[in-house]
């Protein structure tokens, strides 16, 4: 089986091929989501917000170094909230948002308003 790349360079991949695959629709009034038709603009960045949260719960379910820094998720907040509160707003699609203590972090703080328990762990074996 081959090796997988380091996340930095996985994550950049996939990325760069949803960019492309959303480029030939990027006007689209109304394109297929996981979270139902949205403006392709608007499923694009819920495709990439959603994909950046499987990636946190993908790597806290594994063990891994968690890929969400405070710097990072400083970055994060003003696009994540425009695309939270648009799909939420518009489409009620998006789950409510998890209470995290203030002094929690900027991570913690982002995986709550976008309805992630920061706390969350994979259950015992």
């Amino acid at each position: 089986m081959p090796e997988l790349p380091e996340l930095p360079e996985l994550l950049a991949a996939v990325l760069d091929g949803a960019a492309k695959a959303w480029e030939s629709a990027r006007d689209a009034e109304s394109v297929p989501t996981p979270m139902g038709p949205m403006p392709a603009r608007a499923g694009a960045a819920v495709a990439a917000l959603d994909a950046a949260v499987h990636a946190w719960d993908i790597a806290r379910a594994t063990g891994q170094d968690l890929p969400l820094t405070d710097s990072l998720a400083e970055g994060l907040e003003g696009p994540a909230a425009r695309i939270v509160d648009f799909v939420r707003d518009s489409f009620g699609k998006f789950g409510p948002v998890v209470e995290v203590p203030a002094d929690a972090g900027r991570a913690a703080g982002l995986l709550g308003f976008t309805g992630r328990d920061p706390q969350w762990a994979p259950p015992k074996a």
